[in-house]
């Protein structure tokens, strides 16, 4: 069900496609509170318009939470300003949970996530700044351990927007790329990131670097 609803996203087209290049750079703290609960602290930079401007930044804070074998849950709040057409930056409020699974056959890691977010744009400086927007997102991986410090992984992101008027799919995001042990508490992220919106007026379709830099203790 999930393969033929991204088949029908890659295939949907439209006649005011707008193409952008991206950088998306972000530095994460993870800390271990207990055995099971970690904290988590991510400030992220996304620059756009072909890596010219800062199209948005965040601040990231939450916990994840070790349920049994396999299993995650997580709570989060992200602080977001977004660039604007008349280049001044809007406020966002996002707080979304994850429920995460994961399972390894051999050498091979595949994962699913599922998330639940509300957000908030322009809260008390718009009209509609107090109407929550709700999604919920699924994302599928694969990840390969070659036994040295490349893990090698493949992503795919569906989003789903709950609306009272018009519920749709209208964003997929499929990612390629590698993670890198540096040391026991250093790590590294590189990949890449297709974005592409559909179901919206004027979507945009963003090819994205992406590099991130992890810091567990």
């Amino acid at each position: 069900m999930l393969i033929t609803l991204l088949l029908s996203a890659v295939s949907t087209e439209s006649t005011a496609q707008v193409n952008d290049a991206g950088l998306w750079t972000n530095i994460t703290l993870e800390k271990a509170i207990t055995k099971d609960l970690d904290a988590v602290l991510t400030e992220e930079v996304r620059m756009n318009e072909n890596i010219t401007e800062v199209g948005s930044f965040f601040t990231d804070i939450g916990a994840e939470y070790k349920i049994i074998k396999g299993f995650k849950a997580g709570l989060f709040y992200r602080y977001i300003n977004k660039r604007q057409p008349d280049n001044s930056y809007m406020r966002y409020h996002r707080i979304y949970t994850d429920l995460s699974y994961k399972h390894k056959f051999g050498r091979f890691e595949a994962g699913y996530r599922a998330r639940f977010q509300l957000q908030y744009k322009g809260y008390n400086t718009t009209e509609t700044g107090h109407v929550p927007e709700w999604y919920f997102r699924q994302k599928i991986s694969l990840t390969y351990n070659t036994k040295s410090r490349f893990d090698p992984y493949l992503g795919c992101e569906i989003w789903y927007l709950i609306d009272p008027v018009w519920s749709r799919f209208d964003n997929l995001r499929l990612s390629a790329g590698t993670d890198i042990r540096i040391t026991k508490i250093h790590s590294l992220e590189v990949g890449y990131i297709i974005d592409k919106e559909f179901n919206v007026n004027d979507p945009w379709t963003s090819y994205i670097i992406f590099a991130g830099y992890k810091v567990s203790f």
